[in-house]
């Protein structure tokens, strides 16, 4: 990921066709749901926990030329990044709020802001898990009638789990959670003596647990050495779907609407990038089954 500065522009430069995938999905559920909500007479609010630059700039290589001879030169394409397609969402949420903890970011998200005067946008600097936190209890959602979508994109590892759970505990909000199975991989190894405190600390932070260690890890006692002693070796016996799997199971135990099966994306060698999860705070059968409608239909309909 790539943050290309000078005078006038910052571009943003990540993601393939996988981001595109997740962020149609976001796309058509704001929305869906700010339709359907726009019906009920809520107050509405979208929390980007990590916004970025609001666009996003994507490098396409160069391609055959129509007859086969000449290419067409490489070109860089700029299309919206989730800010901007929450601020353009119709109907507009009475609330956007934009975290991030770049300051050149944050210069150009006001600068994006300043551009839609008749939308309510408010950029946060500063940590994403400490901002989410303080809205999260700053309302009284139920009582003020204030219902929302949080989407938490996280450049690696950054989410912590004590965020998951003020948000669940809103029971007022949807969350999009965009989960880093790479950085999972990196701070989880094969091989257990890689696993140094840090990685252990990193796991533990996001889980709000070390259970995982006794779930994807395993002893065996089956060789001995030429002393005649038993040789414990410790190893990871869970596999991405596994691991996917207990990740969808520790979300449930936060969001008591539910959880649905994510989308896994993929980086372009077919390794697992990330699994978009969709998760429900609010746990009135008519909330969930609104969100779910919406929901299940755009993870299961992507290619």
């Amino acid at each position: 990921m790539a943050i290309d500065c000078d005078p006038v522009v910052v571009k943003h430069r990540f993601g393939s066709s996988e981001t595109e995938r997740k962020l149609d999905c976001l796309r058509a559920y704001l929305a869906a749901y700010s339709t359907a909500l726009s019906k009920q007479h809520y107050a509405r609010i979208y929390v980007d926990a990590f916004a970025g630059t609001g666009d996003r700039t994507e490098a396409r290589p160069a391609l055959p030329g129509l007859f086969g001879g000449e290419h067409a030169q490489p070109e860089e394409v700029t299309t919206p990044g989730s800010a901007r397609i929450a601020i353009e969402t119709t109907p507009a949420f009475h609330s956007i709020v934009l975290i991030e903890n770049d300051p050149k970011k944050v210069a150009v998200l006001k600068t994006i802001a300043a551009e839609y005067p008749d939308r309510r946008v408010s950029v946060r600097a500063g940590d994403a898990n400490d901002v989410v936190k303080r809205i999260c209890q700053r309302y009284d959602w139920h009582k003020e009638k204030i219902r929302g979508v949080v989407f938490l994109d996280p450049y690696g590892m950054e989410v912590d789990w004590s965020t998951v759970e003020a948000i669940g505990k809103t029971k007022a909000l949807d969350c999009w959670y965009f989960f880093p199975l790479s950085g999972l991989y990196r701070n989880a190894p094969h091989d257990p003596l890689k696993l140094d405190a840090s990685k252990i600390e990193a796991l533990n932070r996001v889980f709000g647990t070390d259970s995982w260690r006794t779930e994807w890890y395993e002893e065996r006692s089956d060789q001995i050495d030429l002393l005649g002693d038993v040789i414990v070796e410790q190893r990871r016996i869970a596999d991405v779907d596994r691991i996917e799997t207990w990740v969808h199971e520790r979300l449930r135990t936060v969001f008591k609407g539910t959880v649905l099966k994510p989308l896994r994306l993929k980086h372009a060698n077919g390794a697992p990038m990330a699994s978009l999860f969709f998760a429900v705070s609010n746990d009135r059968p008519s909330a969930v089954s609104l969100a779910t409608n919406i929901a299940s239909h755009l993870l299961s309909s992507r290619p």
